[in-house]
C-alpha cells in the first residue's frame, strides 16, 4: 500500500453549484490533511465551471460533459491507485481524515452503509425482487477503492455503464420497479450481488462509517459516531442547489 498513490475524487457536474460546492470541500480536505502537501485532489467538472479557485486547490483537473451520472464517470477515471470519492456536498471537519487510507485493510472497495437509523434520508432501501424482499446496504456517498487492481477498474467502469444505461433506458431486468431507475445504488447491487465475474470481489463497510458519512439531518437524531467526532460531514439533506453552502 506504501507505494501506491493515493488521493480524494470530488465530481461536479450540471449546476455551477455542485461545483462550489467541490471547491468548499477540497479546501476543507488540505486544512485538516496532514501533511497537506501530501493531500492529493482531483476535481472532474464540467469546463465552463472551471476558474482559479479550482486549479489551486486540485491537483488534477478533469472535464466531463453535463449529465446525472458524471460523479460515477469521474470515478471510474481516478488518476490515484487508492482513491477516496467524496460527495460534492460534504465537508471534512476532522484530521483523521488522513487515517482513511487504513480503512482499505484486505478490501478492494470500502462504502458507507445504508443502516436503520439513516435509509429514510439516503434513498429507497428495501424493494421487491423476482426473488422477494432485497434491500440496498452499500452507500456510493463516500467509496474508496484499489484502482490499482484491474477487477477495480473494470468494476468502475460496468458501474458507470449499467448506470447509464438503466437511466436511458436500454436495460433494464424483468421484475424490478422502475423507480428504482433513477439510483445507482441500484447498479451497484445488482453487480455485487449478481453479477458472476464480481462474486469474489472484496467489498467491505468503514469501520464506525458515521464518522465518515454523517448527514446533516442527524444532529438531531439518536444516533451518533462511536469512536470519535465525525470527519466528513453531508450536507445533502437539508441543501438547496441554489444555495451555496459558501
Amino acid at each position: 500500500m506504501e507505494n501506491k498513490s493515493k488521493g480524494f475524487v470530488i465530481v461536479a457536474s450540471r449546476n455551477r453549484n455542485f461545483y462550489l460546492y467541490a471547491i468548499n470541500l477540497a479546501e476543507s480536505l488540505r486544512d485538516f490533511y496532514e501533511p497537506e502537501d501530501e493531500c492529493n485532489i482531483c476535481i472532474v467538472t464540467e469546463e465552463r465551471f472551471i476558474d482559479d479557485r479550482g486549479y489551486d486547490v486540485a491537483d488534477q483537473v478533469i472535464f466531463c460533459d453535463d449529465h446525472y451520472r458524471a460523479k460515477l464517470w469521474g470515478m471510474a477515471r481516478s488518476p490515484y491507485d487508492l482513491t477516496m470519492y467524496i460527495d460534492a456536498d460534504m465537508e471534512c471537519e476532522h484530521e483523521d481524515i488522513v487515517k482513511v487510507w487504513d480503512e482499505m485493510k484486505d478490501h478492494d472497495m470500502v462504502f458507507s452503509a445504508l443502516t436503520d437509523d439513516r435509509d429514510y434520508i439516503y434513498a429507497e432501501r428495501d424493494f421487491d425482487t423476482p426473488e422477494g424482499k432485497s434491500k440496498f446496504v452499500l452507500c456510493g456517498g463516500v467509496c474508496l477503492y484499489d484502482m490499482s487492481k484491474p477487477i477495480v477498474r473494470e468494476f468502475m467502469q460496468d458501474w458507470w455503464d449499467l448506470t447509464y444505461r438503466q437511466m436511458n433506458d436500454t436495460w433494464w431486468p424483468d421484475g424490478y420497479a422502475d423507480s428504482l431507475k433513477s439510483w445507482d445504488q441500484f447498479s451497484l447491487w445488482w453487480l455485487t450481488e449478481k453479477e458472476e465475474k464480481y462474486k469474489d470481489l472484496k467489498v467491505g463497510i468503514f469501520d464506525d462509517d458515521l464518522r465518515w458519512n454523517y448527514y446533516n439531518a442527524l444532529n438531531w437524531a439518536r444516533t451518533q459516531p462511536k469512536d470519535g467526532p465525525v470527519i466528513l460531514r453531508h450536507f445533502s439533506a437539508g441543501l438547496e442547489k441554489d444555495k451555496p453552502i459558501l
